[in-house]
């Protein structure tokens, strides 16, 4: 059974958090040790402001839109970052998301969000070719690291190359990649006039904090592929860091389901650790596959901590969602 320490502020600890019992490595250069260190320095609980503005149109005739996405308008928005150990040079960030009350401070909506799966020297990554379609592009660059941004089922949504950066006071690290448009566009701001995002992130690490900039390109993207730029996007989520305390609850709920994660984790493992191109739809009969995967979570989350033998029959539900959605 994986250990949970009750300090997420002790990076000595971090790694042994949800440790899988990976080695560690015996002469890592200084930039894996520093990345690492930079890359744990993400986790705990925080508060968390995303906001997201139009700055430039870029295709002619379009106006900016002037909403601003502002996520703590009428809540507070909260993250609880869990570090698992994937592997001697993998480190996998698994958030957690849930909201509370701006009045009576009352918890609501714990969800798992999305992970970030960061590993140093990686072979290969996936870069975003149109909806539901990835390529799997060899690695060269020492030194560097891999940040591949999952769905809440953990398939694949992005993923660039980029190293830390660390000449400048904080640490630093940037990436470029194609991706998907977000789903905070579709669902939350109902766009339907661009369909894909050129993405440049930009991750910021602080004694007490973190932050994302990223600086985005909505395109639009046409069934040939070709892609027409619509607008300029400035964006920041910035993470606080605050009392482990205040995200009590969620690292409860969370630990109810750590048992079912890693056996989903794991299963996905199998098939994008190959350096093999991939393809999948997005929904079947109008259901999307993380719909379908929540389902299989419900049934054996809490079965597994007690019953660690159904491991094998929850990796063969998981696969065969995975193999229906598979192109």
């Amino acid at each position: 059974m994986m250990k949970l320490t009750h300090q997420f502020s002790q990076r000595s600890a971090l790694c042994a958090l949800l440790a899988l019992g990976a080695p560690t490595l015996a002469n890592a250069d200084s930039s894996f040790e520093r990345g690492q260190e930079a890359i744990l320095g993400q986790a705990g609980c925080h508060i968390v402001d995303y906001s997201y503005t139009e700055t430039e149109s870029l295709k002619e005739g379009y106006q900016i839109d002037g909403r601003v996405y502002d996520s703590n308008k009428d809540k507070t928005t909260y993250e609880l970052i869990i570090p698992i150990q994937k592997s001697a040079t993998e480190i996998r960030l698994q958030h957690v998301l849930f909201m509370k009350d701006l009045k009576t401070g009352e918890v609501k909506g714990i969800m798992k969000h999305h992970s970030e799966d960061w590993a140093f020297e990686a072979s290969h990554h996936f870069e975003f070719v149109t909806a539901g379609q990835y390529t799997a592009v060899p690695n060269t660059e020492r030194s560097s690291w891999t940040r591949k941004t999952t769905n809440l089922d953990d398939g694949l949504r992005y993923q660039c190359e980029g190293q830390w950066d660390f000449t400048k006071h904080h640490p630093e690290f940037n990436c470029s990649t194609f991706a998907p448009i977000p789903g905070r566009e579709i669902r939350d701001m109902a766009r339907k006039d661009y369909n894909t995002l050129d993405r440049t992130n930009r991750v910021i690490t602080y004694d007490h904090s973190w932050i994302e900039r990223q600086d985005n390109i909505k395109t639009i993207q046409a069934e040939n592929g070709d892609r027409t730029p619509l607008a300029r996007e400035h964006g920041r989520i910035w993470y606080v860091k605050q009392n482990d305390e205040q995200c009590a609850e969620a690292k409860t709920w969370a630990l109810s389901r750590m048992a079912y994660w890693k056996v989903l984790m794991e299963t996905w493992e199998e098939y994008l650790s190959e350096n093999k191109d991939w393809k999948e739809v997005g929904k079947i009969d109008g259901l999307p596959r993380f719909v379908a995967m929540f389902a299989v979570e419900e049934k054996y989350a809490d079965a597994l901590r007690t019953q660690p033998e159904l491991a094998t029959e929850a990796k063969a539900e998981i696969r065969a969602i995975i193999e229906k959605y598979r192109r």
